[in-house]
């Protein structure tokens, strides 16, 4: 029988896979004392030192008592024992051995394969302190060396990402080896995170002084130079997308073959699956992809483009870049607006990079084009229901065009959900199904609430229904397959049908519970209960915990069943109740986590049934809002499209704070502008004029200035029309700083100076007001250089906004204040008045503006010859910019580079 022995771990022995009990005590310390030195002779002399910690008795005793442990030892391994006699001394013949094939792996250079032999602590079972001193630290020095050579093989393949909390762990363990701190070094660099790079290099350095009196050698210095002066490439993230793949897949085989023989080239493949709705193109997809993702080391992308949608706009391939380029490591704020440019930053980012692009649901060549990568080793694997032909032609796709399932693929179908004895009528079952996956698997699904009822019953019934839809029948599978539909529906309960009606109503894409409560007016157990029916019966999937949807074609259903048995105010209070939840969703937000300003003075009325959603943490607010986030964008789109014009613009400006924070804003400027003509149309002028103001704000996120300050002076002269003159003067404040941004600060000082000469006029001017006007004016005296000017304009603001409470306005008077003592070489006092502003900051948690004054406060330190201080300020203010790939990453890397 097989024997196996390890030492990479705990000592073990196992026979034919079964662990053979090894005593404890000497016996272990005998065993591993031979196994380190696996077929070779070990003297007498040795194997005492190690079984008494080098103090063992008269040498007439010490041997005697080694051969009974070894004749202990001898029986207890039984047919496993590996322990041989030979003059003075014994050896341990071995082939099996970890530790053997450890080094016949390092030999041929598989590192990685090496190093996954490890189980450490070495020996950690055995106890003998001259084990463990003299024998263990060789063999697991050979293990470091091979993981650093693992480790910088996978540097060089892409996955820094992958690497840091490994190599986090490994200078934990290992404090003092450098390699392991260079290695994390440049993962950290690659993967983006320059700054906390440097900050691992000055946490090194800081060690290795303290330990042993010394400075990093030559390779690590080498290493904080390439950082420091950012030659390191960054890599970004490995994306892994992929949805969830789809249990007891069956069939199908040769198109997986097909599609296996396209993957693994030099060169990139587009393959493309294309067929009528419901015959499993994004099954197949996604569990092939699943199958293969580990060919493609640098990541796998998806999306679904939903180019077949009935009741929602395709994505459009802005957004999909979008999406894309945030996975690949691009903060969402700077994303380029333009499509072209979107487009040549995703091909750069994974130009060299053996990446899987699945583009789900196309609807045509035009959808998919910009989303396609330039020459790269990577795959890309489109599904549609279009052929795509132009692809064909000028792309070079291979075409996969995919039919119904065969009779023996189905019938396999079928055993796998209901098992072999259940399958009596499967040829009928097959046929009223047209072979059509989806149909198949929405039938299994209810027979498998039926477990004891013959499938033939079932049959029956589907054919007594698909009688009746006799004119549905056109001979394509697509319409017939209405009639599987129709059976299954009528199988449900009637609160759980109602709820499938609704959700033809719901703008989609997919719903909560929470939501499905406010949806259909009900409880939330019995909601839960209907959507537990709706899942069993195959007519609703959970693709990700929490989060319900349907195939497109049961949406379809849905809506054309809410039509035909919901009347039209039935459907339009569904809708109303929907948009009422997310509207009180977010007024709760406002109230509970202390938005920066209260959004309504009295609550607007929320339609009976309406059950908000309510959140004890922010943190947990936050997460809401990024999934709901298509949702919410579906809804804003379908108050308008339907005419509830209160909902739109309530949604937008409730929504509004959040929306800035998290964003991005690309994927939310456009509500702004549904927003303003809803208010508009409903007579709600002031709240239209303040929308143009937030939606110039929303421009200027997006980096288009021009456009913005068009917006900017619009909402100006509407808040005239109106007689605000506060509003006036905050729409020529946007103009004011649009023109600073685009270095034409002597224009901007001229509107600024006028704007506030327009609100000290103003007989019902706050000091609130006339300080936000002064703002504008000082910003631009510090663009053109009168420090002092501003200073004295600054004292003023600050005097008038001395009663304030608000941490926001408050960090930003002090940011402005400290950034003129900076300018006028006061470089203490700038110090002591940044700090304030980065505890309000901090507190409000303004990730931007905490970065900006961190880098504020570099300069004062520097200013002060406060080397160290400055560097750290600059290192905490790089992370952040690097973090959200902002371009003032490349001005912080220059400053620290000036440090001596």
């Amino acid at each position: 029988m097989p024997v196996e022995y390890r030492v990479l771990g705990p000592l073990e022995v196992l026979l034919d896979g079964t662990p053979v009990p090894v005593p404890a005590g000497r016996c272990r310390v005998l065993l591993a004392t031979l196994l380190l030195r696996p077929n070779k002779f070990v003297s007498m002399d040795v194997l005492v030192d190690r079984l008494w910690d080098g103090e063992p008795p008269s040498p007439d005793r010490a041997h005697k008592t080694l051969h009974m442990i070894v004749t202990r030892l001898r029986q207890a391994l039984g047919a496993a024992n590996c322990v041989h006699t030979l003059r003075g001394g014994y050896r341990a013949d071995v082939s099996s051995l970890d530790l053997l094939r450890f080094r016949s792996l390092v030999a041929v250079g598989d590192f990685a394969a090496a190093t996954r032999l490890w189980r450490g602590p070495m020996l950690s079972d055995v106890r003998s302190d001259a084990l463990h001193q003299h024998d263990v630290p060789p063999v697991t020095e050979e293990w470091l060396l091979a993981l650093e050579r693992r480790i910088g093989a996978d540097l060089e393949t892409g996955k820094a990402a992958d690497l840091v909390a490994e190599l986090r762990g490994l200078t934990a363990s290992h404090p003092l080896r450098e390699v392991f701190w260079g290695q994390l070094m440049l993962a950290l660099a690659e993967s983006g995170q320059q700054a906390a790079a440097l900050a691992a290099y000055q946490e090194v350095r800081s060690s290795l002084a303290d330990e042993l009196g010394v400075d990093p050698g030559a390779e690590l210095q080498a290493v904080y130079q390439q950082v420091l002066s950012g030659s390191v490439r960054v890599r970004g993230p490995v994306p892994r997308q992929l949805p969830t793949v789809v249990s007891r897949f069956v069939g199908r085989s040769a198109e997986l073959d097909e599609l296996s023989c396209l993957a693994g080239g030099d060169s990139l493949v587009i393959a493309g699956i294309t067929g009528t709705a419901g015959v499993g193109k994004t099954t197949l997809a996604v569990h092939w992809a699943r199958g293969v993702a580990d060919r493609f080391p640098g990541g796998q992308l998806y999306v679904n483009l939903r180019g077949f949608d009935r009741h929602r706009e395709p994505m459009s391939p802005g957004d999909a870049l979008g999406r894309f380029l945030e996975a690949l490591g691009i903060a969402p704020d700077r994303v380029p607006v333009d499509l072209e440019a979107a487009s040549a930053l995703y091909r750069s980012l994974v130009a060299d990079r053996r990446m899987l692009v699945l583009l789900d649901n196309a609807r045509d060549p035009e959808h998919v084009r910009p989303l396609l990568p330039g020459p790269s080793p990577g795959l890309v694997l489109i599904t549609s229901r279009d052929r795509l032909t132009g692809l064909t032609v000028n792309e070079g796709m291979q075409p996969l065009a995919l039919d119904v399932l065969s009779h023996a693929e189905a019938h396999t179908l079928l055993i796998s959900r209901l098992g072999a004895q259940r399958v009596d009528a499967a040829d009928e079952l097959i046929r009223w199904c047209g072979g059509l996956p989806l149909a198949l698997a929405i039938v299994a699904a209810r027979a498998a609430q039926s477990p004891k009822r013959p499938l033939s019953a079932l049959v029956a019934e589907l054919a007594d229904e698909r009688t009746r839809l006799d004119t549905l029948d056109t001979g394509d599978v697509a319409t017939s397959v209405r009639a599987v539909f129709q059976w299954s529906y009528q199988q449900l309960g009637p609160a759980a049908a109602r709820m499938f009606r609704l959700i033809g109503v719901h703008p989609g894409p997919d719903i909560t519970v929470a939501a499905a409560v406010s949806l259909a007016a009900l409880s939330v157990d019995e909601a839960q209960e209907c959507v537990r029916e709706l899942v069993e019966a195959n007519l609703l999937s959970e693709h990700v915990p929490g989060r319900f949807t349907c195939h497109d074609l049961l949406r379809v259903y849905a809506a054309d069943r809410a039509a035909a048995e919901e009347s039209p105010e039935a459907r339009d209070g569904a809708l109303e109740r929907t948009f009422d939840h997310y509207i009180h969703t977010l007024i709760a937000v406002d109230e509970t986590h202390h938005a920066r300003h209260r959004q309504f003075s009295k609550k607007p009325p929320s339609a009976p049934g309406t059950v908000p959603e309510e959140f004890a943490e922010l943190a947990a607010v936050h997460d809401w809002f990024r999934a709901e986030a298509g949702v919410l964008r579906a809804v804003i789109a379908q108050s308008e499209a339907q005419g509830f014009d209160r909902h739109t613009w309530q949604l937008v400006w409730i929504a509004f704070d959040l929306i800035d924070r998290i964003g991005p804003w690309r994927d939310w400027a456009w509500a702004l502008g549904s927003a303003e003509r809803a208010a508009t149309r409903v007579g709600e002028h002031e709240r239209a004029a303040k929308m143009m103001f937030l939606e110039a704000v929303a421009i200027t996120r997006l980096g288009r200035y021009e456009e913005a300050g068009s917006r900017f002076d619009a909402s100006s002269r509407t808040y005239a029309e109106l007689g605000d003159v506060h509003g006036q003067v905050r729409g020529q404040s946007g103009l004011a700083w649009t023109l600073v941004v685009l270095d034409r600060a002597h224009e901007s000082l001229q509107v600024a100076q006028a704007a506030l000469d327009l609100q000290r006029t103003d007989p019902g001017a706050t000091a609130e007001q006339i300080a936000l006007a002064i703002q504008p004016v000082v910003e631009a005296l510090l663009t053109i250089g009168d420090y002092q000017q501003a200073l004295e304009l600054c004292t003023e603001m600050l005097a008038l906004r001395k009663d304030l409470e608000s941490p926001y306005d408050l960090a930003s008077c002090s940011l402005t204040r400290g950034t003129i003592h900076l300018r006028l070489g006061e470089f203490e006092q700038s110090i002591e008045v940044l700090g304030r502003s980065l505890a309000g900051y901090e507190q409000l948690g303004s990730w931007f503006d905490i970065a900006i004054v961190r880098r504020m406060l570099g300069e004062a330190h520097q200013g002060l010859s406060d080397f160290e201080e400055a560097r750290r300020c600059w290192i905490v203010a790089l992370e952040a910019f690097e973090f959200h790939q902002h371009p003032y990453a490349e001005l912080v890397r220059t400053q620290l580079a000036s440090l001596p």
